[in-house]
C-alpha cells in the first residue's frame, strides 16, 4: 500500500519510516517505564518478555515480530533531487534573424596554447566563510566572489581590450532606441553542470525569484535591482527581454554582467534558501563546480573543474581554466600560512607585509636557489578605497571634528617608514589611482596640533592626572574599541594606539574576533571602528555604500551610516547621465563631499600585487589579464609536471636553479604595452 501526501514532493511506498521510528521509540520508552531498562546504572536488567509485552496491550506479540522483520524488506523511495519536477513551459518561438542583433568576437585569450589541464592549486583563506551562498546575509565577501565567478556565468562579458560587450551565456543582444529595453538571445549550446539547457526562464527566475525577492534578507541588493528593473520576461525559450525603470547608462552593463542561476534550484522560499542552502550551491554553467565533498567544515573549500563545460572548446578561452581542482585551506594566522607555504603545503602565497617583501624573502634559501619564485605584478586593475571605517551612528564618531581629529592622528607617515618600507601609495580619494579621483585632492597629514584643536572645538580640551582626554567637567573621552579579525593587524593598530594616547589622551582597545563574527558585527552595525577595504569596478557606483536610504538598514554596504543630501542628488543624477564627461565631473564632486565628511580615515593602496609561488607552474608572459589580480591565477596558470619534477629534484639535491630572463621580479607588462603578446607555443616560461 502506498502512502503519499500531495502537499510534499516526497513519495514513499510501504509504512511511513517516520511512524515506524516513532513507534519503536515509543515502545522503548514504555519498556523503560516498566523497568525493562535501568539507565541510572547504564545496564540492562532481566525481565519477563511475555509479561512485559502483555502489559503494553499491543495484541499478539508473534504477529508484531513478523511485521517487524518485514520492515527490512520494505522499499523506500529515494528522496527526489532538487529540480526533478522542474518542467517549464515556453512561449512559441519567435523569428531570429542574426543580422538584426548585435554580437562581437571576443579578443584572443592571453591563455597559452600549450597549457595542459591537471593538478591542484593549493591556496589559503584567512577564515571560514559564514556561508557559500551567492546572495543573502553575509554573502558579500571577496573570497566568495572568487568562488562564484568560476562557477556561474553572466549574460555577456565586457571586453576591456575592445571596450565593448562580447558573448557569454547570450550570443546576441539588442538595445532599443529608448535605451530602456534590452533583449538577450541565449546561446542554444549553453548547459548547466547537471546537463540541462540554459534558457530564458533561468534568466527570469534569477531576477524575479532571487535578486528581486525580499525574502532573501538582502535589502541593499533587493533595492538595487528594484530601482533598475521594471520588467523581465521570456519571449521564447532562448530570448529574454528587460525593461529598465529609467533611462540609465549602467542598466545594460549591470544586467548583462549579473551571474545567472538555474531556475530548477533557486525558485524557493527565503527561509529554505538562507538556512538549508547555506552550505551548498546550485549547479552553474561555468568551468568549475562546488561539490558536497568539496566543503570540509572549518577546514577547506575545494572547487573542481567540470569535464562537461559547454565552452571548453571556445577559441576565446584557449589555455584557460587548467587546474583540475582549486583548494582554499582555512589558516587563520597569516604567519602560520607563510610557514605552511615555505613547508610546501601551499603552492602560492600573496605577500601582504612590505617588510617581508623587502627584508625577509631574499634571505629564504628556497627563494635564493630559485625553487620559489617572487613576483610583483603591476596591472591596470582599479583600486578600491579603504581605511579606518567610523560608525557615525554612535559616539564618538557621530562628530565630524572627532573623525577629522582621528584622521590627523592616523600616522600614515610613520607606518610608511616603519612598517611599509615605502611600498604603498597614500589613499586620499575614494577612487585612488583612477580618473574619477578629484584632481585637486589634498593629503591628510599627521598633525597632532590640528587634531587637538578639532577636539577642543567639541569641548575635549583637557587631560586628567591619568593622562585621559577630558571635558572641563572631568568627563573622559570614551575609549575606542576596534574589532580586529586577524592578529597580523596588531602591529598596525599598535602605531595608532601609541599616537592617539601620546598626542591626545585617547585610549584605543583592540578586540580580536573570528572573521565570521567580525562580519556579523559589521553588517549589523554593532561596532565603533573597523579597518575595512573595498574593491572597485571599471565604472564607479557609490550609491550602495553612501546613499542615505541605506544608512540605517542592516546588511547594508553603508557601513558608516553616511547621509548627505547633495551626495544623494549626485548619485541619483549620475545614474541617468549618458555624457561620460559630465559623469566624471559628478564623481569628482562626490569625491570631495566624501573626503570632507570623513566617513573613513583613508589608508593606502598598491597598484600591483605581490606573490611568491613554488616553481611548478606555467603562465602567460603577462601573468594575468589587463585588469587582473592574484585571483587570475586560477584562470590562466597551469600545473607544469616537468617543471615540478625538476624543482623537486633540485630541492632534494640542494641545487640552485639556473636563473633566466623571465625571473625578473617586477613585471610592468600592462603598464608598458597596450595589447597582450601574440599567442604562440613556447612563449611562456
Amino acid at each position: 500500500m502506498s502512502e503519499a501526501d500531495s502537499s510534499t514532493p516526497i513519495r514513499r511506498s510501504g509504512p511511513s519510516p517516520a511512524l515506524i521510528v516513532l513507534g519503536i521509540l515509543a515502545t522503548v520508552f514504555l519498556l523503560f517505564l516498566m523497568g525493562a531498562f535501568d539507565f541510572s546504572e547504564a545496564r540492562v536488567i532481566q525481565y519477563d518478555r511475555d509479561q512485559a509485552w502483555n502489559r503494553l496491550g499491543l495484541g499478539d506479540q508473534e504477529d508484531f515480530d513478523r511485521k517487524l522483520e518485514q520492515l527490512a524488506r520494505v522499499k523506500i523511495d529515494a528522496l527526489p533531487e532538487v529540480g526533478t519536477e522542474y518542467n517549464p513551459t515556453f512561449p512559441d518561438p519567435i523569428p531570429f534573424n542574426p543580422s538584426q542583433w548585435i554580437t562581437n568576437s571576443p579578443s584572443p585569450s592571453i591563455g597559452m596554447p600549450e597549457a595542459k589541464p591537471g593538478g591542484m592549486l593549493r591556496q589559503a583563506t584567512s577564515s571560514w566563510p559564514p556561508t557559500v551562498r551567492t546572495d543573502g546575509p553575509n554573502s558579500r565577501l571577496g573570497f566568495l566572489s572568487q568562488i562564484h565567478s568560476n562557477i556561474y556565468e553572466t549574460l555577456l562579458d565586457y571586453d576591456t581590450r575592445q571596450n565593448d560587450y562580447v558573448p557569454s551565456l547570450a550570443s546576441h543582444w539588442q538595445i532599443d532606441p529608448d535605451k530602456q529595453t534590452f533583449r538577450f538571445r541565449i546561446d542554444s549550446r549553453a548547459r548547466w553542470a547537471d546537463g540541462r539547457e540554459v534558457t530564458a526562464h533561468d534568466v527570469v527566475s534569477t531576477f524575479q525569484d532571487h535578486l528581486l525577492n525580499p525574502d532573501r534578507e538582502d535589502p541593499t541588493g533587493t533595492k538595487y535591482w528594484e530601482e533598475r528593473i521594471a520588467e523581465v520576461k521570456m519571449l521564447d525559450k532562448y530570448t529574454v527581454e528587460f525593461k529598465s525603470k529609467e533611462k540609465r547608462w549602467r542598466a545594460f552593463y549591470v544586467i548583462s554582467g549579473q551571474q545567472i542561476f538555474p531556475a530548477a534550484y533557486i525558485a524557493m522560499d527565503g527561509e529554505t534558501y538562507i538556512h538549508e542552502w547555506n552550505w551548498k550551491l546550485p549547479p552553474g554553467s561555468g568551468p568549475y563546480e562546488l561539490r558536497p565533498e568539496g566543503i570540509k567544515d572549518s577546514r577547506s573549500i575545494t572547487i573542481h573543474r567540470r569535464q562537461n563545460y559547454w565552452r571548453q572548446d571556445d577559441p576565446s578561452l584557449t589555455g584557460m581554466y587548467n587546474f583540475d581542482s582549486v583548494r582554499w585551506t582555512v589558516i587563520r594566522d597569516r604567519e602560520l600560512e607563510y610557514q605552511k607555504f615555505l613547508a610546501g603545503e601551499l603552492d602560492l602565497y600573496v605577500v601582504g607585509k612590505a617588510q617581508r617583501w623587502v627584508d625577509e624573502l631574499d634571505q629564504v634559501d628556497a627563494i635564493r636557489k630559485g625553487w620559489i619564485q617572487k613576483r610583483k605584478i603591476y596591472t591596470l586593475n582599479p583600486n578600491g578605497y579603504g581605511g579606518y571605517c567610523f560608525n557615525m551612528r554612535v559616539a564618538p564618531f557621530d562628530s565630524l571634528n572627532v573623525r577629522k581629529a582621528f584622521a590627523h592622528l592616523f600616522n600614515r607617515e610613520k607606518l610608511f617608514a616603519k612598517l611599509f618600507f615605502y611600498q604603498y601609495q597614500y589613499t586620499d580619494s575614494y577612487f585612488p589611482g583612477q580618473e574619477w579621483a578629484r584632481p585637486d585632492r589634498k593629503r591628510v597629514n599627521f598633525d597632532p596640533d590640528k587634531a587637538r584643536k578639532l577636539l577642543a572645538e567639541d569641548g575635549w580640551s583637557q587631560r586628567d592626572s591619568a593622562g585621559y582626554l577630558t571635558r572641563a567637567d572631568g568627563t573622559r573621552f570614551p575609549t575606542i574599541k576596534i574589532l580586529m579579525p586577524s592578529p597580523s593587524w596588531a602591529r598596525i593598530h599598535g602605531v595608532i594606539q601609541e599616537d592617539l594616547w601620546k598626542e591626545a589622551g585617547i585610549k584605543l582597545e583592540t578586540q580580536q574576533i573570528l572573521y565570521s563574527a567580525f562580519l556579523k558585527k559589521v553588517w549589523e552595525q554593532k561596532f565603533q571602528l573597523v579597518y575595512f577595504s573595498w574593491t572597485a569596478g571599471l565604472f564607479p557606483d557609490m550609491k550602495m555604500q553612501f546613499f542615505s536610504e541605506f544608512a540605517d538598514q542592516m546588511q547594508s554596504n553603508n557601513l558608516n551610516g553616511f547621509k548627505d543630501k547633495r551626495a544623494d542628488e549626485i548619485m541619483i543624477a549620475y545614474q541617468t547621465e549618458f555624457d561620460a564627461k559630465k559623469r566624471k565631473a559628478m564623481i569628482h564632486e562626490l569625491d570631495q563631499i566624501l573626503f570632507d565628511a570623513h566617513p573613513y580615515a583613508l589608508g593606502w593602496y598598491a597598484p600591483y600585487f605581490r606573490v611568491i609561488y613554488w616553481d611548478k607552474f606555467g603562465y602567460p608572459p603577462e601573468y594575468v589579464s589587463r585588469y587582473g589580480d592574484s585571483s587570475n591565477v586560477i584562470a590562466y596558470w597551469w600545473f607544469d609536471e616537468k617543471r615540478q619534477k625538476k624543482m623537486a629534484n633540485d630541492r632534494t639535491a640542494g641545487r640552485s636553479r639556473t636563473p633566466s630572463q623571465s625571473d625578473i621580479v617586477d613585471q610592468f607588462w600592462w603598464l608598458e604595452n597596450p595589447d597582450p603578446r601574440p599567442r604562440t607555443k613556447g612563449a611562456s616560461r
